[in-house]
């Protein structure tokens, strides 16, 4: 088995401790040592639900990408929201990892910006009846 198969149960657990992170519900415990990354990420998972936190956690260790409505939820934590995640996860990965996971976060928001810039706005204009 490779080093990454090897380490799948400690990313498993980290996976979780980082969702209960910014899952609503549970209390945030990001980083002692930083009050101020653990107010902005607490007030950041406010914007996005419980699937979409899932989802876009479950991109940075997979192929897979964040949903359209995920991303749009994404994009509008807006950009300090998503690097401040993309921090607190890489302070949690093992040092050989930190590399793949900011290029990941990259690679995540690039994507989830595309999507939304190819979004159909929706009209702020009443329906007549």
């Amino acid at each position: 088995m490779g080093s990454f198969g090897k380490n799948i149960s400690s990313t498993l657990f980290l996976f979780i401790g980082i969702l209960m992170i910014i899952t609503p519900g549970f209390a945030i415990h990001t980083n002692e040592e930083n009050p101020e990354l653990s107010q902005h990420l607490e007030e950041c998972h406010t914007k996005v639900t419980k699937r979409c936190a899932i989802e876009i956690s479950n991109s940075i260790y997979t192929n897979n990408t964040p949903s359209e409505y995920c991303c749009q939820k994404h994009i509008t934590t807006g950009k300090a929201c998503h690097d401040d995640f993309i921090k607190l996860f890489i302070s949690k990965v093992p040092k050989e990892k930190v590399a793949f996971v900011a290029a990941k976060g990259d690679q995540i928001w690039n994507h989830c910006a595309a999507i939304v810039a190819l979004a159909p706005v929706a009209s702020t204009l009443p329906i007549l009846p």
